[in-house]
């Protein structure tokens, strides 16, 4: 397995052999559809992705996606890990919306971050970094959880 990063929501589309809903589309708020994504590889077929957009002095991750044929073998952490420890992003704060979709259950979801060092985040003071008023508001009224580590 290998992990490819830098891809904007075309190139995603183009590796995925598909056309994909935007991270808005799928719930998050308007600004993840700038992120840039990571791409899980297996025997060369892409099987996993996440982004991140650095923004506001903080990282904003998600948007996170299994193939289903993949799931259950741990394969979400591994990529989240992979991610969030790489030199691009291993000292910087990162904060994501939890949005479960399709299957996915939120508890699922909380015990994943929780396990990779994310605490809830209840204002804007629960985030290190400089975080402006302005995108705070946009997270909240996700009406999703946020986290942060």
């Amino acid at each position: 397995m290998h992990v490819v990063f830098g891809l904007t929501h075309i190139d995603l589309e183009m590796v995925w052999d598909s056309v994909l809903p935007t991270a808005s589309q799928k719930g998050y708020p308007k600004i993840f559809d700038s992120a840039l994504y990571w791409v899980l590889y297996e025997d060369g077929i892409a099987i996993a992705y996440t982004s991140h957009l650095k923004i506001d002095g903080v990282v904003l991750v998600g948007n996170t996606y299994v193939r289903k044929e993949y799931r259950s073998k741990g394969l979400h952490s591994y990529l989240l890990s992979q991610r969030n420890k790489s030199p691009v992003l291993k000292n910087l704060t990162k904060v994501t919306v939890l949005n479960p979709i399709e299957d996915s259950q939120l508890s699922n979801l909380i015990s994943v971050v929780s396990n990779l060092g994310y605490k809830k985040v209840e204002r804007i003071t629960d985030i290190s970094g400089e975080v402006s008023d302005e995108l705070f508001t946009q997270l909240i009224e996700s009406g999703k959880q946020i986290w942060s580590c």
